[in-house]
This record gives C-alpha cells, sequence and structure tokens, in this order.
C-alpha cells in the first residue's frame, strides 16, 4: 500500500524537472495526477510513461481558465482533488540596475500570480473532497535572497508569504498549506 493510494493530485510545471519527480514519485505511492504545463511533447510523453494514473492537460499558469481547466480534469477523470503541488516557476538574471522590467513582471506572473490562481482553483474541489494539501515550492533563496536573480528571490520570498496567509485562512476547511516539500530518498 503507498503512502497516497487513492489521492489525486495536480502539479504545475509537471513535465520535466522536479514537477516530473513529484508526479513519477506520488505514482509509484498509489496516486492519480494531473501532470500541467506548457511543454505538451514533454508532459504527454511523461503522462504516457506514468500511465492510466495520469492525465496531461495544457497549463499556462497566468491564465485562470486553464487553471479551471485542470482542476475539472482531476475530478472529471479521477473523481476528486486532494492535492495540489504548485511547482511551475522560472528564472532570469541580470544586474539590478538594469533589470529589465518585462522580465520582472513575468517573473511575478508565473511564480506568484500562478501559485495564486492555483490556489484558488483547488479550494472548492478539495472542499468536495473533504479537505486537502497544498505544496507551493518556493526557494532558498525565498529566506535568504542572492545576486542576480532579483525577480526569483522577490517571488520566492511572495510565495512564502502567500503559502502562510493562505494556510490561516484554509486551515478551518481541513487544509493542509506548505512553501517547501521533503525530497524521498527516491528523488535524491
Amino acid at each position: 500500500m503507498g503512502r497516497v493510494d487513492n489521492k489525486v493530485a495536480l502539479i504545475s510545471g509537471g513535465a520535466r524537472g522536479m514537477g516530473a519527480s513529484h508526479a513519477r514519485l506520488l505514482v509509484a505511492e498509489g496516486a492519480k495526477v494531473v501532470i500541467g504545463d506548457i511543454l505538451d511533447d514533454d508532459g504527454r510523453n511523461l503522462a504516457d510513461e506514468l500511465g492510466p494514473a495520469a492525465r496531461y492537460v495544457h497549463l499556462d499558469v497566468t491564465k485562470p481558465e486553464h487553471w479551471t481547466a485542470a482542476a475539472a480534469t482531476a475530478v472529471g477523470e479521477f473523481g476528486r482533488l486532494n492535492v495540489l503541488v504548485n511547482n511551475a516557476g522560472i528564472i532570469n538574471y541580470g544586474p539590478l540596475k538594469t533589470f529589465d522590467l518585462t522580465k520582472w513582471q513575468h517573473i511575478l506572473d508565473v511564480n506568484v500570480t500562478g501559485t495564486l490562481l492555483g490556489i484558488q482553483a483547488v479550494i472548492d474541489p478539495m472542499i468536495a473532497a473533504n479537505g486537502g494539501s497544498i505544496v507551493n515550492i518556493s526557494s532558498i533563496e525565498g529566506l535568504r535572497g542572492a545576486a542576480w536573480v532579483h525577480g526569483y528571490v522577490t517571488s520566492k520570498w511572495a510565495v512564502r508569504g502567500l503559502t502562510k496567509s493562505a494556510a490561516l485562512e484554509l486551515a478551518p476547511t481541513t487544509f493542509g498549506s506548505t512553501p517547501f516539500t521533503r525530497v524521498s530518498s527516491a528523488l535524491r
């Protein structure tokens, strides 16, 4: 028996990297997963690899309607939604003095607004499933900062704050919300 048997997870940024690792581990532990990403070929290939326990949806995390469709896929295909792994994120490098405002806004749109939209999209389906867990992926840079990655650092600090406020608001409805995940030995 797996640790997450019969749970259904939605993973943003799930087509490769950490997101794909989350999907593989969750399926190995008994969950069903909906992999959301803008990397359609990678996402479909991963869903095919994982078999009937996985579905792929095109998910641009900056678009509320994509989140609505992704949550609906989880409920429609697997009957419920228990877990959100808000994993999608981007990074850009540049000196503070000349950091491009368009790149700055794009990082905040993906990393912060995308996280908010994900949380909003899963509240009702998770309440219908008698609660759930929201895992928002932050970073060590959300704790200490770093030069040359100003938009990323700012966004990860914001994700931590959003996670804390979401946890306080949603806790009475049996949600769990955390800005960090424990890396399983299977992922190391």
